[in-house]
């Protein structure tokens, strides 16, 4: 079973509500270029699940077009989800993953599955994380790779 971790690509601040933050421009690029990453990644017929706030489902979008694929809304990825909530989930799931989230959950998750502890870690926008495994569980998958918008010049 693959997982990849997405955190949301830049996004405007001063919202009046945070989740209708929209991407940025650079945002926007950012999402895009994590799509094409995403779409050389073997993934096996994942499925796309993201916050309901905006600029993760734009985010989402972007993906979903360079995989060829839909993305589906759940509010167990919203920034102040119970992470272990969100594992106990992702522990029922056959297929491959892609999660898009924000700051803190995408840190807490990838903390959790690979190191079987909840830390706070940093995450650029629009980062990637692939992990692998035999199941989503506490401690139980491995780092395959990491994406930064950086290294595609964003």
């Amino acid at each position: 079973m693959k997982v990849c971790i997405v955190r949301h690509g830049s996004a405007v601040s001063g919202a009046v509500q945070d989740q209708t933050r929209e991407l940025t421009e650079k945002g926007q690029r950012q999402a895009q270029a994590a799509g094409q990453w995403l779409a050389e990644q073997n993934l096996n017929n994942p499925l796309l699940l993201c916050s309901p706030y905006r600029r993760t489902r734009q985010t989402a979008a972007a993906i979903a077009a360079a995989r060829g694929i839909t993305e589906s809304i759940t509010p167990a990825l919203v920034p102040e989800a119970d992470v272990r909530h969100l594992l106990d989930e992702l522990a029922q799931q056959q297929r491959d993953l892609i999660l898009v989230s924000h700051l803190p959950l995408v840190g807490h998750l990838a903390a959790l599955l690979v190191d079987g502890r909840i830390y706070d870690q940093p995450w650029s926008p629009a980062e990637c994380w692939l992990l692998h495994g035999d199941i989503a569980a506490a401690g139980c998958m491995s780092v395959e790779a990491v994406w930064y918008p950086v290294l595609a010049g964003i």
